[in-house]
């Protein structure tokens, strides 16, 4: 992963769905229109490699963890990685 940090809505642009998308900040993985399987394959194609710590959390908190915090998540623990 470069250096660059996506802003929020770069980071979510791939989980939109064409009509009624939801907020991105407060609708949890496992209820995006997208599906978990779309969620899933996002998250892959992130191309971050996650301390395991981290993917357990996620997998645990799939019922409440939302986009938003997937991308404070990525962004507070990729070395070299500075939120702005």
């Amino acid at each position: 992963m470069s250096a660059h940090v996506p802003t929020f809505e770069e980071f979510v642009r791939p989980l939109l769905a064409t009509a009624g998308a939801p907020d991105y900040e407060t609708t949890p993985l496992s209820r995006l229109t997208a599906g978990d399987f779309a969620v899933l394959a996002w998250l892959d194609d992130l191309g971050v490699d996650l301390p395991a710590d981290v993917e357990a959390e996620l997998v645990a908190r799939w019922d409440t963890a939302t986009p938003r915090d997937v991308y404070e998540m990525v962004f507070s623990t990729t070395p070299g990685a500075a939120c702005s």
